[in-house]
């Protein structure tokens, strides 16, 4: 038995403030790979958000934590051990709240919506009606695992729909994805997350579109008897735990997926997933046409031809896009000049730059649906065709090209959103060291690849009365900007200093500097300076703006030192808490 002999308790909490240090450990079971390289949507997830978790206790409470993760034999091994422990023993492997389970188990606040779909096979049809999803049912074979939500939803099926069929179990939704993707006559019940990761992977596998599943949510578990409940409390229910989940599950699963999400959390009904239904059937759709128009053209002469053509589609839009640019950037210097010469001619004026903004937010919105056809056309054809050297080099420039201006299209909404004051601004009061070292983390990566140091310099903690999101995405900016514009080797360095009642952060780097002219349109949008990114990094001059805007509207302001030659220094002041 796993119990009492392979493993032993976390410390608990009391001891840990006492001593200033501990240990907590979590105990888990893999849902497809080892976690420390897991690709497994859920389990990277849960890692982070354990490893924010200790974080937010040692910096609130001055403690060092070492974090430790113990993988059992199974699912229902995770859920026995911390039955049994007291301490600091904590279970993270995509675990449903249910009440049976409270009646054993502590759950943290949950952290994700818990969706559980039907799918089968692709030699299965896709059922249309009831009575075609029994007959479809009847006599073949389901996969899941013993003990689990899973389970219980294939068990309400039989009982609903007064059907029989054999159940065969694994140990992980993994295994439940693989085994139907080989067993032709199979089905069974999936999370969400992981039937999306197998679509994305042409994973052998559909969905039916019937009985799906949402109960109250996925969340960690811990004893009973543990004193850990007052700092599970406090920070999952804290405004650290929802910014800590937008970054992480932003980082997985994307923004969109994540409204989503929220959405289907908040609502007593399984009704919000009707919108993934429709966009998964849409994408499925979508996918089988591509596929078939690509088996259609095995010839390599023409899908050569098919190649040209969507570059060809690609560089009149990026085309298009530079055009706008450049003349919304002319445009704007010729009306502040008839301004100041014709006064009545204000009205008319305002409403052309309304105009232009207008037309670049609808061609941004209607170029969205054309990019997404010509990027997931050429991940199929990257993904089922033998292309030849030349096939592959066309390709992955569409690849390439297209990703960037879908970020280029997200940066043109997210500043006219701004712009419109769309975002709403929440000033809380908070620690500014906290999320700088978190943006210095997130750009590590950025200035490894061009040997660039980051230094953070402040050793006491300023509080501020500000947007912590918003903030973040400021001094991100700026950190970015000062990698994307120095040189290699140089180094970025960050501090914080109290000026006039207010707490100024500055980002100061060993670039170009700005001349005069760069000064006159520096937080301007849609404005390119002078200097240009030192390893071809893609720009299209709204990062200072955006900085602009969420500085003044959460109370605060920006400056600047700069020197041409040898660098420049923006600092954002914002409210003392």
């Amino acid at each position: 038995m796993l119990v009492g002999t392979l493993f032993a308790n976390g410390d608990s909490w009391s001891q840990i403030l006492k001593e200033k240090k501990g240990t907590v450990k979590f105990y888990w079971y893999p849902s497809n790979t080892v976690i420390e390289n897991s690709l497994d949507i859920i389990d990277g997830i849960e890692r982070d958000l354990a490893i924010a978790f200790v974080d937010y206790l040692e910096r609130k409470y001055e403690v060092s934590i070492e974090l430790q993760w113990l993988e059992t034999n199974g699912f229902q091994d995770v859920l026995q051990i911390v039955k049994e422990s007291r301490g600091g023993i904590f279970g993270a492997s995509s675990i449903s709240i249910t009440p049976e389970r409270g009646r054993y188990l502590n759950f943290t606040a949950p952290y994700m919506a818990d969706i559980a779909v039907l799918v089968s096979n692709n030699y299965l049809p896709v059922a249309l009606t009831e009575d075609e999803l029994k007959r479809i049912l009847t006599g073949n074979t389901a996969i899941s695992i013993d003990n689990t939500t899973l389970n219980q939803s294939l068990e309400l099926i039989q009982e609903k729909l007064n059907i029989d069929f054999d159940i065969e179990y694994v140990s992980n939704s993994g295994q439940i994805i693989d085994r139907i993707s080989q067993k032709t006559r199979s089905f069974g019940y999936v999370d969400i997350a992981n039937f999306l990761d197998a679509i994305d992977h042409n994973i052998d596998v559909k969905r039916q579109f019937f009985y799906p599943v949402k109960l109250e949510g996925l969340a960690m578990v811990y004893p009973k008897n543990s004193d850990w409940g007052i700092p599970v409390e406090e920070y999952f229910n804290s405004q650290q735990f929802e910014f800590d989940k937008f970054r992480i599950i932003t980082k997985y699963l994307g923004s969109d997926a994540y409204e989503i999400i929220g959405r289907i959390s908040k609502s007593a009904e399984i009704g919000p997933l009707e919108e993934i239904v429709i966009s998964n059937r849409e994408k499925e759709a979508q996918y089988e046409r591509l596929l078939e128009a690509a088996r259609r053209d095995q010839d390599s002469e023409r899908l050569t031809i098919i190649l040209i053509s969507i570059i060809v589609v690609v560089l009149v839009i990026l085309s298009l896009l530079y055009a706008l640019y450049f003349f919304k950037s002319k445009n704007n210097d010729r009306l502040l000049e008839q301004q100041k010469l014709v006064e009545d001619a204000n009205i008319r004026l305002r409403t052309l730059n309304e105009d232009k903004n207008n037309l670049i937010k609808v061609l941004a919105h209607d170029l969205r649906s054309p990019l997404s056809n010509i990027l997931n056309g050429a991940q199929i054809i990257e993904s089922g065709e033998k292309l030849s050297d030349q096939g592959k080099t066309i390709l992955g420039f569409i690849l390439q090209s297209s990703e960037k201006m879908s970020s280029l299209i997200d940066k043109i909404l997210d500043a006219d959103s701004i712009e419109a004051g769309q975002h709403n601004i929440n000033l809380e009061r908070f620690k500014i060291n906290d999320v700088i070292r978190q943006v210095v983390k997130d750009n590590k990566e950025k200035a490894k690849q061009k040997s660039i140091t980051v230094k953070f310099n402040s050793k006491r903690s300023k509080a501020v009365l500000a947007d912590n999101i918003y903030t973040a995405q400021v001094i991100d900016n700026l950190v970015s900007n000062a990698i994307k514009y120095s040189e290699v080797g140089t180094e970025v360095e960050i501090h914080v200093k109290e000026v006039d009642g207010m707490v100024r952060i500055s980002v100061q780097d060993e670039g170009p500097g700005l001349t005069k002219e760069d000064e006159k349109k520096l937080f301007k949008k849609y404005q390119q300076l002078s200097a240009r990114p030192t390893k071809g990094e893609a720009s299209i001059g709204l990062g200072l703006s955006i900085v602009k805007n969420f500085t003044e509207r959460m109370g605060g302001k920006v400056s600047y030192d700069t020197e041409l030659g040898k660098g420049t220094t923006f600092h954002i002041h914002l409210r003392k808490a």
